[in-house]
């Protein structure tokens, strides 16, 4: 399996994981990556786990490990806050807080972290490992440690190629997660999104960050589904999050399904179709996007 096949794989096992799953998985890197030094911390008794997921005792490096897929801006703030300031309560000479989450944070949460948190605490580099950071840093150790650490066998087959040429889909445009989720719960994968021309590098950054979040929902939507009816409106909600910030730039998403398209060997698949589209114009019905 090559880097960015093994990679993909790591995202993809993370994106899974809730709870105490993802706890654990992370006491097994930090056990990776600092061998004789990290010591895992489990909530008892009446103080619980002291504000400490996990620690490096000679490095003074503390982390808190919190799956936030789909969790509302206000609560991973609340969240962040009240750990960081537990563990500087209850623990002497903290040197990096780092924040472990299965997530890319929404750029509101960062801004809050960089401008409200870290001034407050300028003794303390406090650090946050996302999805990306920690798919990242796990695909560089060996082979055997990222076996251990997300708890797979890599050497698996990976995902088979999307196919070069595309058939035409009907596309409907997206306005709320609740249009778009019956299309990701259903789909097995995504084709090229396809991206309006002349778009600033703020809404590049955008689109990108939107279409990777997409990426993942279509991954774990069906763990998503049987875990609960109020999970999956958690989910929605955060999809139109997203569209809405999409919508601020007069940026419009048009999704469809597309039937009968086989990947590899495997038959007949229903993969997802996208397309942004610049609004140049506006309707008492609907955006107008422009040709890109």
């Amino acid at each position: 399996m090559d880097h960015n096949s093994l990679r993909k794989l790591v995202e993809g096992q993370l994106l899974r994981l809730e709870g105490n799953a993802f706890q654990d998985c992370m006491d097994r890197l930090g056990l990776e990556l600092y061998p004789s030094d990290y010591q895992p911390v489990r909530a008892a008794g009446p103080k619980g786990d002291t504000k400490n997921d996990g620690y490096c005792a000679k490095a003074r490096v503390f982390f808190a490990a919190h799956a936030t897929r789909g969790e509302r801006i206000d609560k991973t703030k609340a969240k962040i806050r009240g750990d960081l300031e537990g563990c500087l309560q209850e623990h002497r000479n903290v040197r990096v807080w780092r924040f472990l989450t299965n997530d890319t944070l929404p750029g509101e949460v960062d801004q809050f972290i960089d401008n409200e948190l870290r001034p407050l605490h300028p003794a303390v580099i406090i650090e946050v490992w996302g999805l990306k950071m920690l798919a990242d840093e796990i695909s560089k150790l060996k082979r055997e440690q990222v076996d251990r650490i997300i708890d797979v066998i890599s050497a698996a087959e990976p995902r088979p190629k999307l196919p070069e040429k595309p058939q035409v889909v009907q596309l409907s445009h997206m306005q709320t997660g609740r249009d778009l989720w019956p299309i990701l719960s259903i789909s097995l994968a995504w084709l090229p999104a396809v991206e309006p021309d002349g778009c600033t590098e703020e809404e590049e950054d955008l689109i990108d960050g939107v279409v990777q979040t997409f990426t993942d929902w279509l991954e774990i939507s069906g763990d998503v589904e049987a875990r609960s009816r109020a999970a999956v409106r958690d989910a929605q909600r955060g999809i139109t999050e997203l569209l809405n910030e999409l919508k601020a730039k007069n940026l419009a998403v048009y999704s469809g399904t597309i039937d009968d398209h086989p990947i590899g060997d495997s038959a007949s698949p229903i993969l997802v179709s996208m397309a942004i589209f610049k609004i140049v114009r506006v309707t008492s019905e609907q955006p107008s996007p422009s040709a890109s």
